[in-house]
C-alpha cells in the first residue's frame, strides 16, 4: 500500500470533526455569476480656486457630476514639478463631504497620513509613496524620475469599500459636494520637495464612476438604502497636561492620537504612562507608550507606523550627511562651549563633545557611522588627506569614540572634518512624511474592516478621559465611529447627527 493510501485509511473519531459529512471540495472550482457593470474615471469641475498659493491656504468646491450610477474612489491630481518636486501629503489641508448641504464627514491632512501609515501593506509602500509624492529625497525631482503626475487618494467610507459606493442614482434631489482647503506652496511645511522654491501646481479632482446594468440600475433608483458608514471625529490638543477630557459621540471603534517630536518630556510623551478612564472607572491600567505605538498596531492593523520604530537592524545611509565638525585644527585642545572638537592622542583621533554640534544638528548617536577626513597641510609643504569610517559604540559626556591607528598623526596644521553618513536611530515614516509618533487604542478586533467587531458607545459615556502619569503633549486625538446613512425618496441624511 502506498504512503498516500495509508494516510486515507488512518481515519479515526477525531477526523469526524474535520472531514465528516464534508461540505466543500478543493478539487472542483466553484464561482458565482455577478451583475454586469463597468467603471470609468472622470475629471470633476472645481469651483473656486484650483491653483495652490505660494503663501497661504485656499479653498475650492467640487459638486460631483452625475456621470455614473455609483461613486467610488476619488483622487487629487497635479503635474509633477520638474524643478523642485511635489509633496503630495501637503496638497490637501482638509476635505469635507456634504450631501444635500449636510456635512457627512471631514478628513484632515494628518489623518490621511496616519491612515496610510497604519493600513498600507509593506508590498505597496514604495508604490504608494511614489504615486503620492511621499518620498523625502530633496535632491530628486520630476526631471530625475520622469514622473508626470502626483495622485493622492481620499479615504472616505465609499472610497475604501466598493460595497459602500455612493448611489448617485438614488440621490436625485440632493447634490454631493466636496469642500477642499488646499495646502500652501510656502517652503515651511509646504508642497515643494526640494525646499529651494515654492511650488504652485494646478489641482485636478478625478472620480471613479460605476455604471450598472438596466435591472440593477432600476432597483438602486427606486428602493431606499441604509449604509453603515464610518466617520472621523477630531479633538485638537497641543498643550502639556496630564488629564485630557474626550468629547466624542457615537459608537467609536478606535482612538488614535498623534504626538509631536521633542526632546523635552513635557512637550511630547517619553516616559509617561497612559490610561483611559470611562465614567470614573479605568478602562485599562496605565500602559507604556510601546503598548499604543507598537502592540496595538501590531495586533489590530496591517502595519506599524514607520516613525514609531526607533531603530533598524543595520545603519541606513543618509541622503545628506550631517556635518558635525568642519576643518577643525588639531591644536584646538581647549574647546569652546557647545562645539564638537578634535583632540590628538598619539595615533588616535577622538571626537569630544561638550554640547551640541557646531552646525546646530544633534551630536552623534550610538550606532552612527562617521566619516572622518583628515587633511595634512603641514609647513613642510606636503599635502594629502585620508578618510576613515567609524561606528559610534558608546555615548558618554566626553569622548564619543577613539579611532584606531590608520589616520595620520595630527599636527597643529591638520584640518579634520567629521560627518554622520549613516544611522541606526533614524526613524522614517513608511508611506508619508509625517514625523510624529502615532498612538492607537482599538475597541474593535479588526478596525480596518467594515464589519463591526467591537465598539464603545461614547454617546452613553458621561465622562471619558485620557490620563497621563505626568504632563505631556498630544497634538490631535481622532475617533473613528460608525453611523448610518439613509437614502430614500431621492434624498440622503444621517440617522444620528454629528
Amino acid at each position: 500500500m502506498g504512503g498516500g493510501l495509508m494516510q486515507l485509511v488512518a481515519y479515526g473519531s477525531q477526523d469526524i470533526y474535520l472531514t465528516g459529512n464534508p461540505q466543500i471540495t478543493f478539487f472542483k472550482v466553484v464561482y458565482r455569476r455577478h451583475t454586469n457593470f463597468s467603471m470609468e474615471c472622470i475629471q470633476q469641475t472645481i469651483n473656486g480656486i484650483s491653483v495652490i498659493s505660494d503663501t497661504y491656504t485656499t479653498s475650492g468646491t467640487v459638486t460631483i457630476s452625475r456621470n455614473g450610477d455609483l461613486l467610488n474612489q476619488i483622487y487629487i491630481r497635479c503635474d509633477q514639478d520638474n524643478s523642485n518636486g511635489i509633496n503630495g501629503d501637503y496638497l490637501v489641508e482638509d476635505v469635507e463631504i456634504e450631501i444635500g448641504g449636510q456635512r457627512i464627514d471631514k478628513h484632515y491632512r494628518e489623518w490621511n497620513q496616519i491612515w496610510s501609515e497604519l493600513t498600507t501593506p509593506e508590498s505597496k509602500v514604495n508604490g504608494f509613496k511614489y504615486l503620492t509624492g511621499g518620498f523625502s529625497n530633496t535632491l530628486i525631482t520630476g526631471n530625475g524620475t520622469l514622473q508626470q503626475s502626483i495622485m493622492y487618494p481620499l479615504q472616505f467610507w465609499f472610497c475604501r469599500n466598493i460595497g459602500l459606493a455612493l448611489p448617485l442614482i438614488a440621490l436625485q434631489y440632493h447634490d454631493v459636494k466636496l469642500q477642499f482647503t488646499w495646502g500652501s506652496g510656502a517652503l515651511a511645511d509646504g508642497i515643494s520637495r526640494s525646499g529651494l522654491a515654492a511650488v504652485t501646481p494646478t489641482i485636478e479632482v478625478w472620480a471613479d464612476y460605476i455604471y450598472l446594468d438596466t435591472d440593477e440600475r432600476r432597483r438602486f433608483a427606486q428602493v431606499s438604502h441604509e449604509y453603515l458608514i464610518e466617520q472621523l471625529q477630531i479633538q485638537e490638543e497641543g498643550s502639556s497636561r496630564s488629564t485630557i477630557k474626550l468629547n466624542f459621540d457615537h459608537a467609536v471603534k478606535e482612538l488614535i492620537w498623534s504626538v509631536p517630536t521633542s526632546t523635552t518630556e513635557a512637550n511630547t510623551i517619553h516616559s509617561q504612562q497612559i490610561k483611559l478612564e470611562l465614567n470614573g472607572h479605568d478602562r485599562f491600567a496605565y500602559q507604556d507608550r510601546e503598548y499604543f505605538k507598537i502592540k496595538q498596531p501590531l495586533v489590530h492593523h496591517s502595519a506599524i507606523p514607520g516613525y514609531n520604530v526607533k531603530e533598524t537592524e543595520r545603519p541606513q545611509l543618509l541622503t545628506t550627511p550631517i556635518e558635525i565638525v568642519q576643518n577643525a585644527d588639531a591644536s584646538d585642545s581647549t574647546p569652546a562651549s557647545n562645539e564638537i572638537w578634535i583632540a590628538a592622542e598619539s595615533d588616535d583621533v577622538s571626537v569630544v563633545t561638550l554640547g551640541t554640534a557646531t552646525s546646530g544638528t544633534s551630536t552623534p548617536k550610538v550606532g552612527d557611522i562617521l566619516c572622518i577626513a583628515v587633511t595634512d597641510s603641514a609647513a613642510s609643504g606636503t599635502t594629502g588627506s585620508k578618510i576613515g569610517f567609524h561606528s559610534v559604540s558608546t555615548a558618554t559626556s566626553t569622548t564619543i569614540f577613539s579611532v584606531t591607528p590608520g589616520l595620520p598623526v595630527l599636527t597643529s596644521a591638520d584640518n579634520t572634518s567629521v560627518s554622520i553618513v549613516a544611522r541606526i536611530q533614524d526613524p522614517q515614516s513608511r508611506c508619508s512624511q509625517l514625523n510624529r509618533d502615532i498612538f492607537v487604542f482599538s475597541f474593535a478586533l479588526n478596525p480596518e474592516d467594515h464589519q463591526p467587531s467591537g465598539t464603545c458607545n461614547f454617546s452613553r459615556i458621561e465622562s471619558a478621559k485620557l490620563l497621563l502619569s505626568s504632563p505631556g503633549t498630544i497634538s490631535n486625538i481622532y475617533a473613528v465611529n460608525y453611523n448610518v446613512l439613509r437614502i430614500m425618496s431621492g434624498m440622503g441624511g444621517l440617522a444620528y447627527a454629528i
